[in-house]
């Protein structure tokens, strides 16, 4: 029937119709049977009137246009037939009919068979023309239907056509955004979907490229040779547009771009270099930042160097020229790459030669190069040129080396060169001298003594040798080089002194013997190898011990010629370093050995006295200088070689804190005719005239002559012409040329620096005055436009420093206030920038306290008004003040020569006084030196320290620290103290004495006033420095000598300290008296002259001295007080006399009877502070008035005793009959016991000075101390032995010796000894130590039972536990380890067991036994934290100090983690015990020392590997431990309870990021998954788990080392990370927000995690942005300000536009931009109960009517009995809320291609049901929900805006409303700030009259409602 002809009058079907019949027989019998019907038909097919093609195949669909024969035949109907093929134009209009079609959401027919039937007709179609008609204007987006229509255009099109349809994407379009959308759109596809390799057009890379390349590039090549990317025609379209005139279009290049490197950067670096130049913008900015990334060590790099190499090999070249440039090290990876590629040959031939020459001495390290011929070979092709540039090549390289030698933290600045290839350069240059002019032999012969300094071993020391220096590398046997080291350790060992090596030194030299002058030249070589370590590894000691031997060198002529000129280079470059520097010290005491000799080097004499700081700091040393310079020639014959080039140096750079950047700039200068025009142009330059000028400059003017130009103006115009600052900076920005303003701004800094370090400036107001306007110009042309001066330039702090400290604030005060006095014009840097207060205040300080000049002053009154500052608010810093004067010793330990006998200073502390000291002055320090030497016969070793006081060196030791102690302070605290005193005596004698006329009365009363006043002084100033001097430099020197703390504990030390720091007070005392006197007489000198004049001319008159000014009070004065015509009353005078009396009459007021003075012990620890309880009276309870001549004036000793052994026995009578249980407080005032002690007291008293007597009756006391029973008479005879203790210090040393050290059990009386502890009078913590040790040395039974039985008493029932951890933890431990020993008593075993409640431990096998123990352990901890305090730099020490550890086997397997719990413990319970003791210095350096061992473990673990391996083993190994200090920190937190202490742990964390970033550069990729690991560990140490940690973790995690590097990270790689850590804050704050009142630490915390949010929001925004809704979901809903800050950040390249929308209705807002990005999981929360699957079957309309009460009760929780308990589930409906909007938002873009706001919305309907349906809580809270995406423009803050004003208007509920309006308002009464969503919704609600907001009842429900509503409305409007 289908093929009969139809009846006439049968009508057409429709088109459904149609389509019906043909699916329903293709339904039946199948499309193979009804698609040849389907051609028979189709041609003349009966279609409505007016029916297109495009139509007709739209109407059959895609299933029937399925075949391309029954296509063709549709075609025939419309007149496309083999005949009448289709033409381009039909192609074009059929594709742009289906693209509108498509467009308005029409299905297509199948479009692919469409194209294949179009081109089956065998005519050639352009294609590419028809992918253009996709070319159309305003594309937002595009479709997933466009793009499936684009797709089949191209796959299905002709690949071999001549105009293939991918050739249209490469052709210029008139809409370029609408083609790069449809680019981007495609290249994001997944490759099996679409991929450009796969259609026709040229490729960046194919395997074929690297055919004879090895396998791992051929494997790169393979992997990227199939990627999308893989398009040069893409390429070029993408440089090409990357310029076009549409910011947009030039935006979404760059974002296509930054995705492309993102997926494959070295497809977009060869691509883009394949590009034909000249290069563009866009090309240049992606080459140059790959380039980069390639370079630093990309994994893929080898293919790209391969192919940048085959496609431009002078790009590649010049690029490694240029990484060079930037920084020469980077020659290591430039010779890397170059081999891989084996193009070494043709990277030598790069130019500079100074590049090539680097790349030749690393390749002939590395055997790359033969170095000897390619010199040759490069030198007959170039000649002289080339030698030059080697002599500068090794002169850079020197200096390098040099340079870094004399630097605490040497960093090098170029790769050194070994002495092997110096070597071979040296043996080049004089092989081919010939060719060298004159001037560059010279310069050579200097550089080959410079390479002789830097390499030593270059010469050959041996004596007698004729070998020239230079050519050849000396080495020795491995005999040889033990032998050697042999003699020096012994040296420093002091086995052997240094005179005997010199001894040595010299047979040596004079032997014939072969094998020793081998050792000669050996030991030279050594010390001179040596000299690059003074600097920053040497010891103050053995840095003094090798000074005086190399200066020994040079004295006894063991050295001559070259070496010897070497050697006093290395003299004379260490003494033009800091004075304060290792290398300076050692300069000075080398050249004290042989300053005898320096009359036979004049010019040597010469250079040392142009060096500044040399003469101040050692002016003994200058003087035999000017001596010796006196006394000889002044020519160079005598100088030995290498020398003579040095002292013509007269450089003087004082400032060295300014200095302006290297340029790489030629200095041209134009062409006569062209600088004439120029100048003529400047010098007339005026307002007037300006634009004509300009012009006229502009057009003459070229980039070259800028470094002419630039120093043209600022030393010819800028410096003299201040008036014309402002039009000369406008000039220069007329010019527009940024490279012009840069040298601008380094030809002012380096004016400004050569003018603060000439001498002149100092002395002429005119420099001055030009230094000052530089200082303006420079002002204005940086700080005033908001740009930095940076730190490397001018360090304004230090430059004001080194002008005090040299006596140039004239030049620097001026110089840096001009400056500063640009920031009033600067946005960034005003006031209270930090940077700029900081100088500030220490300009303030200098204002204060620096002996500054009137006009100084001015000049910074001058800067605080212009900055608008109250100077006497400033708060000045400590700097100067506490800045040491050059004066005095530097450092301690140097400044002093290094004697040889003693390794203390004896002969040289003259000169470190005043620069030019009086006669009286070398006298008064001469004199010290004298009490110093007498201090050393009265060191005091204690007997009780036996052995150890037997032994000389420990003696030797002692008196050593002492004098070394005393020396670094004496000479600061006499002078201070002598300064004081002298103003004070001045004051008071001029007045008291002016109408004295005998000068010999007023001489007796100034020397009196002056010593006793300096004596004080100094004694109260040294006391406690000293105190810590002799603690720090005895335990110190005491190592030195080999005694460890394990033989000379802590205890020992303040046992010595305490001996001996009497003795060394009263010196210092002495010499601040002794000085005071002989100063007394110079600063009186004319008051004594004008006395003995006036008695000369005037015997027996009147005198009236007229420069003592009296106040008018002194007529008011008392008769006894007031002065009177003929000088001082006797009585007067007493009071002089009575000032000098005993400095130490205060201790006999202790004693005085009827004194009420009390005295409290400070030795050791109270006894309080270990927690005992003071239950013994106090010795002042005796302090009754006594009856008169109860006790004589004045007895003898044998008197005295006799008196006291009477008193004695009459308190033993009366003890004896006291009731047994009575106690000393129960006894009346009256009661013969308190008589009897203060009798006793009395007694005392009188013998304060008779110590000997005193001992005798401590040693009664104590006798009856420990032979009465009752506790009255103990508690009686320790108050009596107490009181005898005050009085004497002798007693009290002597009875704490025997207390404390004595091994005698007599003394084991429990009782007694609890006494004493509870009276004060033994330390705790000595006890403890004392006892601890007793056991563990004998494990004596009675000495265990005695501390079972003291600890018993002390701390009776539970107090044991508690005592265990805070107090006596030394005898506990030795306790506990005796019973694990099996060596306790059973008293010890039950203590044991009740205090850690376990079992008693087995004996220790013998595996155990050899295993280290936690106290050898903490042992080798202690070394390390030695190693730590004595070293500026500890990686040279670390690695021997590791060699120690595994030869122990404590870093094998898992003992290395016990070791590092150790450590942790360690230096956790030190910082315990200190705080605890009060003592806060250096408390944190055991933490800071296990920071260190830990990160340099890190930093050379797993070096050994791979590099692909060694990250993960680094990581993994930090893992591990930092779990251990984890589990340590969980301990204590657990243990400690309410008193654990976070301070340590927070130390630990915050120095191992200090030094983890010091490391940076070394770790390289490793850097960032380490804190990756650290981020891991903070959040296993979250608050939630530990609280007792959370205000040491919210700061840790903050820290400016941690945060920001995560954040920044790559590819936002640490944002995770750090996500997690924000959501562990505040899931911990969230329970504690919850209530109104919160506490103060609560309130601490939320100030913090506030804080926190405001950096992320100002310097991260885009985390917040994309993170906010997981942050906002944990926030508690009423922390609305911690939400608004969250919601407040949008991208820092968005502008925010007006909220009030004043010109835009809010019904025809866009969609307000594209959709967000969101890397919050709001699914998850979904998935329970199936939530998320009945959302999607809702949204996509497949639903029931069950679906939504379902999800009602989904977000209600379960009924609780608590009222108070949540009855909805908060974050599922945050989840709901957040799931339905972008869902919505997603289908309406995939729609329509916008985010329109459709109320009919599945997603719309389900919040107006839950809104409807909910009570007024739920309403509340899914309202909350939406307000939450009201964010920064975007298609979700459109979409949740229009869905709450559309709720607003249909829901006819005014609670609902009132609701609504309370969650809106809640966001603006907090502080600001608010976010834009927020208050666009709010503004529109309430000015709209769609809503007629103002209208309804609750906002005229109560008028304090309306009024706040109306104060919000005013508050938005003015936003």
């Amino acid at each position: 029937m289908l093929l009969s002809d139809p009846p006439s009058d049968t009508p057409v079907l429709d088109a459904t119709q149609r389509q019906a019949i043909i699916l329903a027989a293709h339904a039946k019998f199948g499309p193979e049977a009804v698609a040849p019907i389907l051609q028979t038909i189709f041609p003349s097919i009966s279609l409505q009137p007016g029916t297109s093609l495009v139509q007709a195949l739209i109407q059959l669909g895609p299933e029937i246009t399925s075949d391309t024969v029954t296509v063709r035949a549709l075609l025939a109907r419309f007149g496309i037939t083999p005949p009448t093929p289709p033409t381009d134009a039909q192609v074009v209009e059929i594709v742009q009919t289906l693209a509108r079609r498509v467009a308005d959401t029409h299905p297509l027919c199948d479009v692919g068979a469409l194209v294949r039937a179009l081109s089956s007709y065998g005519v050639p179609l352009n294609w590419a023309a028809v992918i253009r008609a996709f070319d159309w204007p305003d594309r937002q987006g595009v479709d997933t239907a466009t793009l499936k229509l684009v797709i089949a255009i191209l796959v299905h099109s002709p690949r071999e056509a001549e105009h293939p349809a991918v050739a249209g994407f490469w052709m210029t379009w008139a809409n370029p955004l609408s083609q790069l959308r449809l680019l981007d759109a495609l290249l994001s596809l997944p490759s099996d979907t679409f991929n450009f390799v796969t259609l026709p057009g040229r490729r960046v890379v194919k395997v074929d490229d690297v055919a004879g390349a090895s396998p791992t590039i051929k494997a790169l090549a393979a992997n990227v040779q199939g990627h999308t990317w893989n398009s040069l025609d893409l390429f070029e379209t993408m440089v090409r547009l990357g310029v076009h005139e549409s910011p947009e279009v030039r935006a979404c290049v760059h974002d296509m771009l930054d995705k492309a490197v993102k997926i494959s950067a070295e497809l977009v670096h060869m691509g883009l270099l394949q590009v034909p130049k000249p290069w563009n913008e866009l090309q240049v900015e992606y080459a140059t930042k790959l380039l980069n990334m390639f370079l630093a060590g990309h994994p893929n790099h080898q293919l790209v160097f391969m192919r940048i190499w085959q496609i431009d090999p002078t790009y590649l070249t010049t690029a490694f020229r240029d990484f060079y440039a930037e920084n020469p090290l980077n020659i290591t990876r430039i010779l890397d790459v170059a081999q891989d590629l084996k193009i070494l040959d043709a990277l030598l031939d790069v130019r500079p030669f100074i590049f090539a020459l680097d790349v030749a001495a690393l390749a002939s390290r590395r055997e790359y190069l033969n170095l000897d011929k390619w010199l040759a070979d490069n030198i007959a092709q170039h000649g002289a040129t080339f030698l030059r540039a080697v002599i500068d090549f090794l002169d850079v390289k020197t200096t390098s080396e040099k340079n870094a030698r004399v630097t605490e933290s040497p960093e090098p600045r170029t790769m050194a060169l070994n002495a092997q290839t110096i070597a071979i350069f040296l043996r080049v240059l004089r092989n081919s001298s010939s060719m060298l002019a004159q001037a560059d032999i010279d310069y050579c012969l200097e550089i080959r003594n410079a390479c002789l300094q830097v390499y030593p071993r270059l010469m050959n020391l041996a004596p007698g040798s004729d070998q020239e220096p230079g050519f050849s590398v000396v080495s020795y046997s491995q005999e040889v080089e033990t032998e050697v080291d042999s003699i020096y350790k012994k040296m420093y060992e002091d086995d052997i002194s240094i005179d005997q090596v010199i001894v040595k030194l010299q047979a040596y030299k004079e032997s014939t013997n072969t094998r020793e002058h081998e050792i000669f030249s050996c030991m030279l070589h050594f010390l001179f190898d040596e000299y690059k370590f003074f600097q920053t590894y040497y010891p103050h000691r053995e840095l003094g011990m090798t000074a005086y031997l190399f200066g020994s060198l040079i004295q006894h002529r063991l050295i001559d010629y070259i070496p010897l000129g070497i050697a006093i280079r290395y003299v004379l470059d260490a003494l033009q370093c800091p004075p304060e520097s290792n290398l300076f010290q050692f300069g000075a005491q080398a050249l004290e050995r042989f300053v005898g000799r320096l009359r036979e080097w004049q010019p040597l004499c010469q250079a040392l006295l142009r060096i500044p700081h040399f003469v101040d700091s050692r002016p003994d040393l200058a003087e035999a200088a000017r001596r010796a310079l006196t006394a000889g020639d002044s020519n160079l014959d005598g100088m030995p070689p290498g020398v003579s080039d040095l002292i013509t140096e007269a450089n003087i750079i004082v400032f060295t804190a300014i200095q302006s950047d290297p340029l790489d700039d030629v200095f041209e200068e134009p062409p006569e005719e062209v600088s004439d025009r120029i100048l003529f142009i400047i010098n007339n330059l005026a307002p007037s005239n300006f634009e004509s000028k300009l012009q006229e400059m502009k057009e003459r003017f070229a980039d070259d002559f800028s470094r002419w130009l630039a120093h043209y103006l600022v030393d010819q115009r800028v410096s003299s012409e201040p008036n014309n600052h402002a039009l000369y900076l406008r000039f220069l920005d007329g010019l527009e040329k940024q490279g012009l303003m840069k040298l601008v701004i380094h030809e002012t800094i380096m004016k400004s620096a050569m003018l603060l370090n000439a001498e002149k400036t100092m002395s002429s107001p005119s420099e001055r005055s030009v230094l000052k306007n530089l200082a303006s110009w420079l002002g204005e042309l940086t700080l005033a436009r908001n740009q930095p001066i940076k730190h490397k330039n001018i360090a304004f702090k230090e430059l004001l420093l080194e002008g005090y400290d040299n006596g140039r604030l004239i030049l620097a005060i001026p110089f840096v206030c001009k400056i500063l006095e640009a920031c009033a014009k600067s946005k960034v840097f005003q006031p209270p920038n930090p940077w700029l207060m900081a100088v500030i205040a220490l300009l303030s300080e200098l204002y204060h306290f620096a002996d500054i000049k009137l006009n100084l002053r001015f000049e910074i009154e001058v800067l605080w008004k212009k900055l608008d500052i109250d100077g006497a608010k400033i708060e000045p810093t400590l700097l100067v003040r506490n800045r040491p004067m050059l004066e005095a010793p530097t450092a301690p330990g140097f400044g002093q020569a290094y004697d040889v006998t003693t390794h203390t200073a004896t002969d040289t502390l003259s000169s470190l006084m005043q620069s030019d000291p009086t006669d009286n002055q070398r006298a008064m320090n001469l004199h010290i030196e004298e009490l110093l030497a007498s201090l050393s016969n009265t060191i005091v070793i204690n007997p009780q320290l036996a052995p150890l006081q037997a032994t000389q060196a420990f003696k030797g030791a002692v008196t050593l620290a002492v004098d070394r102690s005393v020396r670094e302070i004496i000479l600061p605290v006499v002078e201070r103290s002598v300064t004081i005193a002298g103003i004070s005596t001045r004051e008071l004698v001029t007045k008291d004495f002016a109408m004295e006329g005998d000068e010999q009365r007023m001489r007796i009363a100034a020397q009196v006033t002056a010593t006793k006043l300096a004596g004080s002084l100094a004694l109260v100033t040294c006391k406690e420095p000293l105190r810590s001097n002799l603690t720090t430099h005895i335990r110190n020197y005491l190592l030195e000598h080999g005694f460890t703390e394990q033989m000379v504990p802590d205890m020992l030390i303040s046992l010595l300290v305490n001996d001996n720091i009497e003795q060394a007070c009263k010196a210092i005392e002495q010499a601040a008296m002794d000085r005071a006197k002989a100063d007394v007489d110079d600063s009186f000198m004319q008051a004594f002259e004008t006395r003995r004049r006036h008695r000369e001319h005037r015997p027996g008159g009147n005198f009236w001295d007229q420069k003592a000014t009296l106040s008018t009070a002194t007529s008011n004065l008392p008769d006894a007080l007031r002065i009177r015509p003929g000088g001082l009353s006797q009585q007067q005078m007493h009071v002089y006399e009575e000032f000098g009396t005993d400095p130490r009459r205060s201790r006999l007021m202790i004693s005085r009877p009827g004194s009420t003075t009390s005295f409290g012990r400070n030795d050791g620890v109270a006894a309080s502070n270990y927690g005992i309880e003071q239950s013994v009276p106090d010795a002042n309870d005796f302090n009754m008035p006594l009856v008169q001549n109860q006790v004589p004036a004045h007895l003898g000793p044998q008197e005295a005793m006799e008196r006291f052994t009477h008193l004695m026995v009459e308190v033993d009578a009366v003890l004896n009959q006291a009731p047994a249980q009575q106690t000393f407080s129960m006894l009346p005032q009256n009661h013969p016991l308190r008589t009897y002690g203060r009798q006793i007291e009395s007694l005392a008293a009188q013998l304060a000075k008779s110590e000997e007597t005193l001992l005798n009756f401590s040693q009664r006391v104590v006798h009856a101390l420990f032979k009465v029973q009752t506790q009255l008479g103990r508690d009686f005879y320790a108050a009596m032995l107490e009181r005898l203790c005050r009085t004497s210090e002798k007693v009290a040393q002597e009875a704490l010796l025997w207390l404390l050290y004595a091994e005698d059990e007599r003394k084991f009386s429990v009782p007694v000894i609890a006494t004493l502890l509870r009276a004060g009078l033994i330390p705790a913590l000595d006890q403890d130590i004392q006892l601890a040790k007793m056991i563990m040395r004998s494990f004596n039974p009675t000495i265990i039972d005695f501390t079972v039985g003291l600890l018993r008493q002390l701390f009776p029932g539970d107090g044991l536990v508690q005592a265990s951890q805070k107090q006596f933890q030394y005898s506990f431990e030795a306790l506990k380890r005796t019973v694990q020993l099996d060596k306790a008593t059973e008293a010890c075993r039950r203590l044991v067991d009740d205090v850690y409640r376990v079992p008693r431990s087995q004996p220790l096998s013998a595996q155990d036994r050899t295993r280290p123990d936690q106290a050898e352990l903490t042992t080798w901890f202690l070394k390390w934290v030695q190693i730590f305090q004595r070293s500026a730099t500890t990686e040279k020490s670390f690695v021997t100090f590791i060699q120690q550890l595994q030869k122990e086997g404590i870093l094998s397997g898992d003992e290395q983690f016990s070791f590092f719990r150790v450590c942790a413990e360690a230096s956790v319970e030190s910082y315990r015990k200190q705080a605890m003791t009060g003592n806060l210095t250096n408390i944190f350096q055991p933490i800071d020392a296990l920071s260190r061992l830990i990160a340099l473990l890190i930093k050379y673990h797993g070096d050994t590997m791979a590099s692909t391996t060694q990250d993960h083993v680094k990581v993994k190994y930090l893992s591990k431990i930092l779990t251990i200090i984890v589990l340590v920190l969980a301990h204590a937190h657990e243990k400690q309870g309410a008193d654990f202490q976070q301070k340590p742990f927070f130390r630990f964390f915050s120095s191992f990021l200090n030094d983890l970033h010091s490391m940076e550069s070394n770790l390289g990729t490793a850097y960032f998954q380490i804190l990756i690991t650290l981020s891991d560990n903070f959040s296993t140490l979250q608050p939630t788990f530990f609280p007792g940690f959370a205000f040491s973790w919210i700061t840790l995690i903050s820290h400016r080392l941690f945060m920001p590097k995560l954040l920044l990270s790559e590819n936002r790689e640490g944002w995770s990370a750090f996500h997690k850590l924000v959501i562990c804050l505040f899931k911990f704050l969230a329970s504690f927000l919850r209530p109104v009142h919160l506490s103060v630490a609560v309130r601490d915390l939320y100030r913090g995690a506030m804080r926190l949010l405001v950096v992320l929001l100002h310097d991260f925004p885009e985390f917040l942005g994309e993170y906010y809704f997981t942050i906002c979901d944990v926030i508690p809903p009423r922390c609305i300000q911690l939400r608004n800050v969250v919601l407040s950040a949008y991208p820092a390249t968005l502008v925010l536009p007006d909220p009030h929308l004043r010109n835009v209705k809010f019904e025809s807002l866009p969609d307000m931009g594209p959709i967000p990005p969101i890397l919050s999981d709001f699914t998850s929360t979904l998935k329970t109960g199936d939530l998320r699957n009945y959302l999607d079957q809702f949204l996509l309309n497949r639903a029931n009517s069950s679906t939504l009460p379902f999800v009602k009760e989904c977000l209600r929780l379960p009924d609780t009995p608590d009222p108070n308990a949540e009855k909805y589930n908060l974050s599922a409906i945050n989840a709901l809320v957040m799931y339905v909007g972008v869902s919505s938002v997603a289908q309406a873009k995939a729609r329509s291609g916008s985010s329109v706001f459709v109320p009919s919305d599945p997603g719309v309907v389900i919040l107006q049901y839950l809104v409807t349906n909910l009570d007024a809580e739920g309403q509340y809270h899914v309202l909350s929900a939406a307000i939450m995406h009201l964010r920064y423009p975007n298609a979700h803050t459109h979409w949740y805006s229009s869905l709450l004003l559309f709720l607003f208007a249909e829901i006819n509920d005014e609670r609902f409303r009132e609701i609504m309006t309370r969650a809106l308002l809640e966001r603006f009464i907090v502080h600001r700030p608010h976010p834009w969503g927020a208050m666009v919704t709010f503004i529109e609600l309430l000015r709209n009259p769609r809503y007629d907001f103002w209208n309804h009842e609750f906002v005229r429900v109560a008028p304090e409602i309306q009024m706040l509503l109306e104060g919000v409305k005013r508050e938005v409007a003015q936003m």
